[in-house]
């Protein structure tokens, strides 16, 4: 299964065309091991060809595509979903809630409660550990002091630890950040739980 790889714009507007490209990627990357029907989990089904959703030939519930996904319920049209979403993942700087609203037309209430959903879906599981070469430093957040050098001990301040795993070329595949309370060696530990 082939999926969309592409951080050119131009690439994803002339893949995603319309709400009905976005449903027939979404049914191939949620059936792509197969189907079993999520009321009587029987395996064979019709395909809607208005949507690609399935029809259980057993029970005949329809189950959607965006069912249980991301995309449940969204209300401002699939296509507009699915570029916040490559918008958020290709972005080198956060875009805010106002301006995605601005570029697809949408509320920039709607905006931000989507892209939040974005933002938990987009959380590690934490479930997969580093491999490889893995890096590991501390840093304070919150701002720079007048007249003082080096790290603060600064209660206002936030002390983050960052592990960064990279690749063979020395490019970042993953980073994890955890807030700790101080830099013993105790609370440096917790990213490495």
């Amino acid at each position: 299964m082939e999926s969309f790889k592409s951080e050119s714009i131009v690439d994803f507007f002339n893949v995603y065309t319309t709400d009905l490209d976005c449903l027939k990627y979404l049914s191939r990357i949620k059936w792509h091991g197969g189907y079993s029907c999520v009321k009587c989990s029987h395996k064979k089904f019709i395909v809607r060809k208005a949507n690609f959703a399935r029809d259980c030939n057993r029970c005949h519930h329809i189950e959607s595509p965006t069912a249980n996904t991301l995309f449940h319920r969204v209300r401002f049209g699939l296509r507009k979903a699915f570029i916040i979403v490559f918008e958020m993942s290709v972005a080198t700087k956060s875009v805010s809630s106002s301006q995605m609203a601005r570029r697809i037309s949408i509320s920039r209430q709607t905006a931000w409660l989507f892209m939040h959903k974005v933002r938990i879906a987009m959380k590690s599981s934490e479930s997969q550990p580093m491999m490889g070469q893995v890096f590991v430093d501390e840093f304070v957040y919150g701002g720079k002091e007048d007249l003082k050098q080096g790290r603060s001990n600064d209660s206002k301040k936030k002390k983050i630890v960052v592990a960064v795993e990279v690749d063979k070329k020395r490019g970042v595949k993953r980073a994890y950040f955890k807030r700790i309370e101080n830099y013993s060696s105790k609370e440096l530990n917790k990213i490495f739980i």
